[in-house]
């Protein structure tokens, strides 16, 4: 060994053990990132037998004897798996066809059935390297250059490598500027570095005679601290798109179904799972037909079929009944081009569709107030014209004063008309809020004059999550009672759980009652003695949250309306869970 080389020995034997504590602890750094993802256990592969290898070029350079030396040449012979990982990674790194799930036979055959034929031989027999003793240099591991083995050994390591660094420079210089074209270069840089050392130690130096420590050691850890800044500064293995997509792909808040070309689910993400009611374990393998309407899947299947995209396609999923999803999807392709199935990306948009059927129902719900209220107004102004023309003719006629009582009340009248418009308009603006039920009926109580008819409250203590404009229900309830109930002593106000959670809120008097034919026509807009629009208020403000509002009494012993609120729109009072708006739901 020259002079120089002499001197090194100590440095490169060194660069061995520095080599194998940096791939290890790298590797399970980069793996702890994302243990799901492809690239960083490919990545925690490639540095576990890079450590290996080190570790056993380590303890080759420290052995003293012949039979010590010989042992760890033997068992540092699995060391072309380095290779056929290396391989691997660079193109499941890149997002190479080669990586792709169905390839893995062909990388199997192509990689690393020889890098373990390679490794069975190096065990076993002298055919790759053998143990020989140089004067002035001692124990080394030399090539057999004159085997076949050793040559084809060789030619697998040169292609492979070759092939790595083609990859990664073409990688490098296709990658969009920015983030992912640095880690690119950074990775790049990185491979050749270990490429160029490994054919410096394995082909240039062997060449000239001179048998040291492989130099293969220094450019993985040149490598190694390459990776490493990749990571802290450019988020490498964290946000490259290789790795990132299989984390976007579980958090994304849109269901993301892939299917073959029969309509057979491959994989599914959570969020498909959730908006079809499904464990996720349980969507791969199901026909895509089992969740949605057979129309829904006849125009899936048409698009497919013409290899086009389809977009905003709605159905109600089969094993979700009252729930609306919106399905975007398109066609996918193998490597080769060929049809190979279609990907759909499921939204559920029930609540966008009751907004939109609630936005529809009020907007024609104001348009109808509109033609009520100018109605009703143009007749009372009509009235008023009336009785001040008539006093404008004679001030000092007999029928003067009673002439002004009613104008009065006209515009008395009129202004009710705008207030109840103003408050209508109102409905839906605001987020609905949890209320507590029993101090709103009192409020509703103390607000309205009852004089001689006795008010009985035997409310449950709980909440009801409901429009603001609610109160404005009771207290129509209460005035309908002693303006309509004909000549009625008694209110009673009670709550009662029924046995599928709804809890019913109950008004009941001892009137005259409504008559059969009238218990749905009194919730219209425009039907009644007065302006026709209370109770029809008071079910369009229950309806924001699917409360609902009927008349169960009996005509001739009185009236008794039922305000049903569904199990999700009520708790018991003093529950403040802010992730469960609704009483039963699942958040």
């Amino acid at each position: 060994m020259p002079d120089i080389f002499t001197i090194l020995f100590p440095i490169l034997v060194g660069f061995c053990a520095v080599s194998a504590f940096i791939t290890y602890g790298l590797g399970i750094y980069v793996f702890a990132q994302s243990p799901s993802s492809v690239v960083n256990r490919l990545f925690l592969a490639l540095t576990l037998t890079a450590t290996y290898w080190a570790l056993g070029e380590f303890l080759i350079w420290h052995s003293t004897g012949y039979d010590g030396y010989l042992f760890w040449v033997r068992a540092s012979s699995f060391w072309p798996l380095v290779v056929a990982f290396t391989v691997h990674f660079t193109l499941a790194f890149t997002d190479h066809p080669l990586a792709q799930e169905k390839k893995r036979g062909v990388l199997f055959a192509a990689l690393y059935l020889p890098a373990l034929l390679f490794a069975l031989i190096g065990l076993f027999t002298d055919l790759i390297y053998t143990v020989a003793f140089l004067p002035g240099t001692g124990y080394v591991y030399l090539p057999v250059s004159t085997s076949p083995v050793y040559l084809v050994e060789r030619a697998y390591v040169l292609l492979a490598m070759v092939w790595v660094a083609y990859i990664g420079i073409s990688s490098w210089r296709g990658a969009p500027r920015g983030r992912v074209r640095s880690q690119n270069r950074l990775f790049c840089a990185g491979i050749t570095a270990v490429v160029g050392f490994g054919a410096l130690s394995g082909l240039i130096l062997p060449a000239l005679g001179i048998y040291t420590v492989n130099l293969v050691f220094i450019g993985i850890v040149v490598f190694s601290l390459l990776i490493a800044h990749a990571v802290r500064r450019h988020g490498l293995f964290v946000l490259s798109p290789q790795t990132a997509v299989p984390e976007i792909v579980k958090t994304m808040p849109d269901g993301l179904i892939l299917a073959d070309m029969d309509g057979r689910i491959v994989t599914a993400n959570a969020s498909a799972a959730e908006i079809f009611g499904v464990a996720e374990a349980e969507l791969v393998g199901q026909s895509v037909g089992r969740l949605l309407p057979e129309t829904a899947c006849a125009a899936i299947r048409a698009a497919v079929a013409e290899q086009e995209r389809f977009s905003d396609l709605e159905a109600t999923p089969d094993c979700r009944e009252g729930s609306i999803v919106s399905i975007d999807g398109a066609p996918v392709r193998d490597p080769d081009g060929e049809p190979a199935g279609f990907v759909m990306i499921v939204r559920d948009v029930t609540d966008r569709k009751i907004a939109e059927t609630a936005l529809r129902t009020a907007n024609q719900k104001l348009s109808l107030l509109s033609q009520v209220t100018c109605h009703d107004i143009g007749n009372d102004v009509t009235g008023l014209a009336w009785y001040l023309s008539l006093l404008a003719e004679d001030r000092m006629h007999p029928d003067g004063e009673m002439y002004l009582d009613r104008s009065v009340k006209l515009a008395e009248n009129i202004k009710k008309h705008l207030e109840f418009s103003r408050e209508y308009q109102m409905i839906g603006v605001y987020q609905p809020v949890w209320q507590p039920l029993e101090p709103m009926i009192a409020r509703a109580v103390d607000g309205i004059p009852h004089p001689g008819v006795e008010i009985a409250v035997r409310v449950a203590p709980v909440e009801v999550y409901a429009d603001p404009l609610s109160p404005k229900v009771m207290y129509n309830l209460l005035e309908n009672a002693l303006r309509h109930g004909g000549g009625i002593t008694r209110i009673d106000l009670s709550t009662d759980e029924q046995a599928d959670g709804t809890l019913a809120v109950i008004f009941e008097d001892d009137g005259a009652g409504i008559r059969d034919d009238e218990k749905e026509k009194i919730f219209r807009c425009g039907y009644g003695k007065n302006t026709g629009l209370g109770l029809a208020f008071a079910r369009d403000i229950l309806s924001v949250t699917e409360i609902t509002i009927r008349e169960t009494g009996r005509a001739g012993r009185g009236a008794r309306f039922e305000i049903l609120v569904p199990p999700r729109a009520w708790r018991p009072a003093g529950r403040t869970d802010p992730d469960l708006p609704c009483r039963g739901e699942t958040p």
